[in-house]
Parts: structure tokens; C-alpha cells; sequence
């Protein structure tokens, strides 16, 4: 079983501390919580925290958390390293406490608060030795440098993640665990080698992420061998066994798979928009990712045989679709800065292209969707309460702001069924999970999304800063849309809905249209229908670098709506205006 193969793994190959520094570990391990609270913490850990990212190995994590405590004295930069990681793992755990299973704010009398402070502290001072002992750094390293980025996001600070998140990565690649020839020279053991795979397979997952988020060159080259790859049995292939369940690592290895197939894909944010190639990425993404997913993840009809047995396979089947959505709606993002878009209506654009540019405004409006249906299962699943999570929050208030812009055109969504043009490619309807949701696509529907969102990060928002600011951003584009379409009113509550000229279909749409916006051309083509000369989405591709610098209410960071501090539309595929303080 893997975490067992070498025993002496704490003291093969690792320098030995000086005396001085010996002492100064000895200071911060004192400081450290009793071990009764930590016990507490990884037991938490296990239970509740471990699966959202598995980025440790349980037994291989729980070996050495158990012969760290038989140490007598700390010695070796290994020893320290796993001292850091245990500190780590319990202050990163902590932010999800209380909890649903657990209500109290303290462990043994003790404040989570102040169990947070201590073991970040000691954890702290012993990383300033460790590295100054050993510069290289170890497998260990990396993974409580990791953990010590994901604490980071979940406080909102996401531009600290990327810093923690590139320090990691060179580590992995000061020791080699990016490249098969040098750690086959030091003949490791396959249970290491796949823990470092698997460490590895998070890193580059995180920096897809986060480079997709903020507008910035990924750390890691795209492309991994297949022989870098975690060895997950059944997903080979795209095939469940018939008899084996998922192996809990499948769904981070498909989260890999999947930052690996649009890193090949190139950027989609700074160049022009073209619609002919975003709907061949789409369909290509379709046949070659879609279609290969194991039946236990499949978007559509997954196979649930498993979901008794394996309690957190369903939320990881959830992680996933919500992953797999926001990148499919980051395909044809772009397209709500295309000027075609707000004359699709007009003669004068070919009709391909008004027809193509409709089906991709739905669809880009049916992947939102997607995921903000996905986001609300999931808090069902974690009981609609409380948590920290930042992929929660992020892809909630992402989700909101993509659809709000999309209903910003007062003739969304438009009826073309009476000019289909044969589409590029012909997905099977088990891959083109998009197909459905457009031919039934409605408007008053994305606008209960929309509520249904900010409600969720208003209740967020108690515990979570991040959340705050996406509620507060949300409520203003909510009313910004107000003001800009006469097509939808807000209730006394802040409530989203349509105006009874929406029930009438699409013809009273365009009969009302022309008076809500305004003049028109001679052509009778719409003038602009956005707000402003150029669309404003700089609030969705820096909402993650925006909560780190704000405390929970604090929206002065925040640029205005007001239009002359709109810029050009570079602020929507470029997060790098505003910079960490």
C-alpha cells in the first residue's frame, strides 16, 4: 500500500541541522498546539478537507505524522520539513471550522483563531531554518509550501497563492520531480515517485487555473508526457473497469487532463475574437475530452453505481462539471467584447454569422448556467453552510457576471431556429452537453441564477471575505442592469425579474427594444447595447486579485462605474492593472 515501502524516509538523504539550529527548532516546536488539538486537526483533515485537492497521500501523510511524534529531538531538515507540513495541514484545515459536524469556534478551549496564529508562527520560523539549511528543498517542501498557498486563497489573497504557488514550482523543478531521467538516477521507490506525481499533477492543475484568472504566463510548460502522468488505474483510456471503483485520485488527474487540453489550445483573452475557431475548439474539447471522460464523471448520465460506497465521489464528480463548465464558458467569453454582437440584428452582418453568433452567445449563457447549477449541488452536498472555499466563491461570482453581461442585450436570447446553418462539427448529445440548455434557454432563467448567486455570497460573506466583495460587486451590476435594460426590474428585495412584456416571446422583445435602447441607424440596426462605449467586465477578471487588498466591506480598491474611469476593452482580457500591496 503506497505510504509504507521505506521506513527510514525521515532520515535518508537529508542534511543535519547545526547546533544553533537545532535549539531554535527546539523554541518553535515548543510553541507548537498540544498534540491532542493537531490529532484533532488531521482527523478533520481526513474526514472533510483531504479530497477537495488530495495533495497528500492519507497513509503516506499519517506514516509520517506518526513516527514524527516518536522523534525524540529534531535533528534533520527532513524532520523539519514534515514538522512545517503537519502545521501546515492543521492551520490550512482550521479556516473550515466550524463546520456543519462540528458548531464550536474552539478545539480543547483553545480559539481557532489562536490555534491558526501558533501554528502558522512555528511553521513560519521553521521554514526560515529548513531553507537555510538545505536550499534545494525536498517533496515535503513543496507540498507545505502548497499548503501554505491554498490557506492563502482560502483568506482571498490569490495573488499570495500564485507567489507561494511559483516557489513550489521551482523547488519541483530545483529536484527534479518534473522529469522522469533525473529522478530515476536517484533510484527512488515507486511510492515516492507516484507522490511525486501526484504533487506535481496539483501544481500544474493550480497554475492552469490561475493563469486563466489572472491573465498570466503559466509557470509550467504545457504538454506533460504520458510517464509524468499520476499511474491511476481505470482512466487510461477513458474507462471505468467494470468491477473496480474510481480510485480517489481520478478526478484530480482529469482536472490535469483538463488544464492540459486548453493550455494546448493557446490563450483566448487578448487576441481578436474568432467565431469559426472558438466553435472548433469547442468541438474538439467535445470529441477529445468530453467524450473520453470515465462513466463515473461523465456530464451527462454519470454512472452513480459507486456514490454509496465512496461518499466523496459525488462531490468531486460536481468539482469537476463545475471545471469543465467554466472553461467551456471561457471559450466564448470573448465574445461579449465583439462589436458584431451588438448589431447581430442588423442586415448588413452576413447570416452565418448572426446565426453563429446567437447559438454562441447561448451557449455561452447555457455553461454559466451549467455551473452555477453544479456550484449549487455542491453546497447542498456540504450542507449549505459556512466554508472558506474558494473555488466556491470564485466560480459563483465568475458564473454571475457572465450571465449579467449576456443579459445586458435586451433581444438575449435571440431566435434564430428559422436560419440554422449545418454546425461545424456533430457531437453526440452524451458530449454536447450544451445542445439541450440552448434549445431551452430563457432568460428568466439566468436571472434566478444570477439571484440564486448573490444570495449565496451574501451568506458567504459572513465567513469569508472574498465573498463580501463579490456580493457587494454582483448587487451593483445587478442594479447596473437595471438601469441599462428596462427588460428586467428589482423587487424591494433586490430581487431579479422579468417585466411581463418578457412573457409575450420574442416578438414583443424587439417591438420594446428599440424604445428601451434608444436610436437606431438608418440600416435599423440597434445602437450599442451596453452600458458604455466599451463593456466594463473588469470587475469579473479582478475579482481574484481584489479581495486580498480589501477588508470585509471595504470596496473603495474597487474601480467605478462611472464612465470616465472606464478603459479600453483590455481590461477585460487583462487582470495585470491592478497590483498587489
Amino acid at each position: 500500500m503506497l505510504g509504507f515501502a521505506r521506513q527510514d524516509s525521515l532520515s535518508s538523504s537529508s542534511s543535519a541541522l547545526t547546533a544553533e539550529a537545532v535549539d531554535e527548532v527546539h523554541r518553535n516546536i515548543e510553541e507548537i498546539p498540544d498534540r491532542q488539538i493537531l490529532d484533532f486537526l488531521v482527523q478533520f483533515f481526513i474526514a472533510e478537507v483531504n479530497w477537495l485537492d488530495q495533495l497528500i497521500h492519507i497513509p503516506w501523510f499519517l506514516a509520517k505524522y506518526e513516527r514524527w511524534w516518536m522523534v525524540e529531538q529534531v535533528k534533520l531538515v527532513a524532520e523539519v520539513d514534515i514538522a512545517i507540513l503537519i502545521l501546515r495541514v492543521c492551520s490550512y484545515t482550521s479556516q473550515f471550522l466550524p463546520s456543519p459536524g462540528y458548531t464550536l469556534d474552539k478545539i480543547r478551549g483553545v480559539s481557532l483563531d489562536a490555534i491558526r496564529k501558533t501554528c502558522d508562527e512555528a511553521a513560519d520560523g521553521l521554514a526560515v531554518i529548513s531553507a537555510a539549511t538545505n536550499g534545494q528543498g525536498s517533496l515535503v517542501r513543496i507540498q507545505h509550501l502548497a499548503f501554505f498557498g491554498l490557506r492563502c486563497q482560502t483568506e482571498g489573497n490569490t495573488i499570495a497563492f500564485r507567489e507561494v504557488l511559483s516557489r513550489a514550482v521551482r523547488v519541483a523543478q530545483s529536484i527534479g520531480i518534473n522529469s522522469d531521467v533525473v529522478r530515476l538516477q536517484q533510484g527512488m521507490d515507486e511510492t515516492d515517485k507516484e507522490m511525486e506525481r501526484r504533487t506535481f499533477c496539483n501544481l500544474y492543475i493550480w497554475d492552469g487555473v490561475l493563469s486563466r484568472q489572472l491573465d498570466h504566463t503559466a509557470f509550467l510548460p504545457k504538454n506533460r508526457r504520458p510517464g509524468n502522468w499520476p499511474h491511476v488505474d481505470g482512466i487510461r483510456h477513458g474507462k471505468d473497469s467494470e468491477f473496480d471503483a474510481p480510485e480517489p485520485f481520478t478526478e484530480r488527474l482529469l482536472q490535469a487532463r483538463l488544464a492540459d487540453f486548453w493550455r494546448s489550445m493557446g490563450s483566448m483573452q487578448g487576441a481578436d475574437y474568432d467565431m469559426v475557431v472558438a466553435e472548433e475548439r469547442y468541438d474538439k474539447f467535445c470529441s477529445e475530452y468530453v467524450s473520453q471522460l470515465p462513466r463515473a464523471f461523465a456530464l451527462v448520465d454519470a454512472d452513480k453505481r459507486w456514490d454509496k460506497r465512496l461518499p466523496k465521489l459525488p462531490l468531486q464528480r460536481l468539482l469537476l462539471h463545475i471545471a469543465i463548465y467554466d472553461t467551456m464558458y471561457w471559450n466564448f467569453r470573448p465574445l461579449l467584447l465583439r462589436h458584431d454582437l451588438e448589431r447581430v440584428e442588423s442586415p448588413s452582418l452576413p447570416t452565418y454569422k448572426r446565426v453563429l453568433l446567437g447559438s454562441q452567445q447561448k451557449a455561452l449563457a447555457v455553461a454559466a448556467l451549467r455551473a452555477i447549477e453544479g456550484i449549487t449541488q455542491l453546497h447542498a452536498l456540504l450542507g449549505d453552510s459556512h466554508t472558506r472555499f474558494a473555488g466556491l466563491v470564485i466560480s459563483t461570482f465568475e458564473a454571475a457576471v457572465v450571465l449579467l453581461y449576456v443579459c445586458m442585450d435586451p433581444m438575449f436570447p435571440r431566435d434564430n431556429q428559422h436560419q440554422q446553418i449545418p454546425p461545424l462539427a456533430s457531437p453526440t448529445s452524451s458530449t454536447d452537453s450544451l445542445h439541450a440548455g440552448i434549445l431551452n434557454l430563457t432568460r428568466h432563467a439566468c436571472l434566478q441564477a444570477v439571484q440564486g448567486a448573490s444570495k449565496r455570497l451574501f451568506m458567504l460573506a459572513e465567513m469569508n471575505s472574498m465573498a463580501d466583495i463579490g456580493a457587494s460587486t454582483l448587487n451593483r451590476l445587478m442594479s447596473k442592469l437595471s438601469e441599462v435594460n428596462g427588460k428586467t426590474r428589482l423587487t424591494t428585495n433586490n430581487e431579479m425579474v422579468p417585466n411581463q412584456h418578457e412573457e409575450a416571446g420574442n416578438a414583443a422583445t424587439a417591438s420594446t427594444a428599440s424604445s428601451q435602447m434608444g436610436p437606431t441607424s438608418g440600416m435599423g440596426e440597434t445602437t450599442n447595447w451596453l452600458p458604455y462605449d466599451m463593456t466594463d467586465l473588469r470587475p469579473m477578471n479582478h475579482f481574484a486579485t481584489m479581495s486580498e487588498m480589501s477588508t470585509v466591506g471595504d470596496m473603495a480598491s474597487w474601480p467605478t462605474f462611472e464612465h470616465p474611469n472606464l478603459d479600453s476593452q483590455s481590461d477585460f482580457v487583462s487582470m495585470n492593472t491592478i497590483q498587489h500591496t
